[in-house]
């Protein structure tokens, strides 16, 4: 099936995808979500027990285990188990996967290495893409691998071998191991749904033992974990299920439209996903109508199943942004083969839309950073002549490019398209979150806390008040501190002091760091003190 020319389109997507999502690795500190996963994978390695996920000492199975494995299994290789950018490897790995993923369901689906080429490329510069295969958390890993799965369902509906659909059993194993059944739900489900609208249930029929042993891999792969847990924990392991049903109903409640303005997250393919999203005008461009209805309507129960659900995060929306790349790529491949004067006036009009907005983008962020960065002192001359060049020259290129309407100004726009949104996130990504950090830490003199991390004190630490991500932060468990609690003759106490402990402990030394977000944290060292 991967001919000379599939190769090649891959190794040009390989360093394509591997900038988008290794890039800004380094960036941005851990969020809550991310400092959950550290702390379980980094608790693993210290108790040497890989099956039961522990959080701040406290049993955590609200979430499957696998993507918290393979942070075990970068903090194993590297021997690195403090540094973000070091445990953000897998997810960015897994992005990556996701691409070399896309690239070849369109390749099943269409029998065409360009157009497979395109959409890859259009995945690979998807602003909700890029910023979600960025975290190391556990939404991508669910869909990519729910995505993997569907790939290799469509392989065997093709090639009728039983070994694909083993293989689609253990990518939707990982994916219920990544983030239970949720994958399939927004993304498995409504892909068989279409299917079977445009295709017919003829090759479900035809492959129906396949799929059961399809099912059988999944379930058998997937519950060793929930056994296990449920036989050594099964009240704790209920009530915790019974806790995430609730959650879902519960907490982060949006309405029904909440993903409709999921085209705004597309980044640079705003408009082209915008009408994509019209199914008169989206068919007109693809030359095969039972993929284009395919599409269309797998976009549509993508977005309508994610929107029956109560509790919605615009990360939670990762199965759209896959889907309406797919969408996209048709549209680029579709402009890409053509010259200008072919196009129809609702073609033309999008391109100039498009070059316009390209245009707008390139002009305005050298102000930007001018005018925030270099005046205010936060990026040196060099980097400003740098971005100054960089994205005017770019804008002067698309300009020209748009003036000249010719068959190559087509080919810049759809390229110089993701190419900008490369460029655009890395720039001011850096620039947003590396000198917000730094202007916090030039106010405050004090050092990071993140050389706690790396060297943890030996003492218990205790504390009242305090973030999950302050135990990620100090690279060691806080115990829960109430009127109750037993202290040692020696401790750590991680904020502020209640009183009465001050009137049976003294303070011998206190340090203060200043946390990712600027604020301060105070470890008071104390000893009991002589009656």
């Amino acid at each position: 099936m991967i001919n000379k020319k599939d190769l090649k389109y891959i190794l040009i997507l390989l360093p394509i995808s591997i900038f988008a999502f290794f890039s800004n690795i380094w960036v941005r500190p851990a969020d809550l979500m991310e400092a959950r996963n550290f702390i379980t994978a980094r608790e693993m390695i210290e108790n040497n027990n890989f099956l039961i996920p522990t959080l701040n000492g406290f049993l955590r199975f609200e979430k499957p285990p696998l993507p918290t494995w393979f942070t075990v299994g970068i903090m194993k290789v590297t021997g690195n188990m403090t540094d973000e950018y070091v445990l953000r490897i897998p997810v960015a790995i897994c992005s990556v996967l996701f691409i070399i993923l896309l690239y070849y369901f369109m390749k099943l689906l269409t029998k065409n290495s360009f157009k497979s080429f395109l959409t890859a490329f259009v995945g690979s510069t998807t602003f909700m893409l890029i910023k979600t295969g960025n975290e190391n958390t556990w939404d991508i890993y669910t869909y990519v691998f729910a995505f993997g799965a569907i790939t290799f369902i469509l392989k065997g509906f093709q090639e009728n071998k039983r070994k694909d659909f083993v293989i689609s059993g253990i990518f939707l194993a990982g994916s219920i191991l990544s983030k239970g059944p949720v994958g399939i739900y927004g993304l498995v489900i409504p892909f068989f749904v279409s299917y079977m609208f445009v295709f017919g249930v003829k090759d479900l029929k035809s492959n129906l033992k396949k799929l059961f042993l399809m099912i059988f891999v999944t379930t058998i792969l997937s519950s060793i974990w929930v056994l296990i847990v449920y036989s050594k924990y099964p009240d704790i392991f209920l009530s915790v299920l019974k806790k995430e049903e609730k959650t879902w109903s519960t907490r982060h409640t949006e309405s029904f439209i909440y993903y409709i303005d999921y085209f705004v997250y597309m980044g640079v393919w705003i408009f082209f996903s915008f009408m994509a999203f019209i199914y008169s005008w989206s068919k007109k461009r693809n030359n095969n109508k039972d993929t284009s209805k395919f599409i269309f309507l797998w976009n549509i129960f993508v977005i309508l199943f994610l929107s029956f659900i109560k509790m919605k995060k615009k990360r939670y929306g990762i199965p759209i942004y896959m889907t309406s790349a797919i969408s996209v790529g048709i549209i680029c491949e579709y402009y890409y083969n053509k010259i200008w004067n072919e196009l129809k006036k609702s073609d033309k009009i999008l391109l100039n839309i498009q070059g316009i907005f390209l245009c707008t983008v390139s002009f305005a962020i050298p102000v930007i950073f001018f005018l925030k960065g270099y005046l205010s002192n936060n990026i040196s001359l060099m980097y400003m002549i740098m971005i100054f060049i960089i994205f005017i020259s770019f804008g002067i290129l698309t300009l020209n490019f748009i003036i000249r309407k010719k068959e190559f100004s087509i080919k810049f726009i759809i390229l110089g398209s993701g190419i900008l949104m490369l460029i655009t996130n890395i720039s001011t990504n850096w620039f947003f979150d590396r000198n917000f950090i730094k202007k916090t830490n030039e106010i405050i003199e004090y050092q990071k806390i993140k050389i706690v991390r790396k060297n943890p004190p030996i003492s218990d630490i205790y504390g009242k008040y305090y973030e999950i991500e302050d135990v990620w932060r100090i690279g060691k468990n806080i115990k829960n501190y109430n009127e109750n609690t037993t202290l040692p003759n020696k401790f750590i106490f991680f904020g502020d002091i209640p009183k009465e402990i001050l009137k049976e402990y003294k303070i011998y030394k206190k340090e203060i760091y200043v946390k990712d977000d600027g604020n301060l944290a105070e470890l008071s060292y104390l000893e009991k003190q002589e009656a």
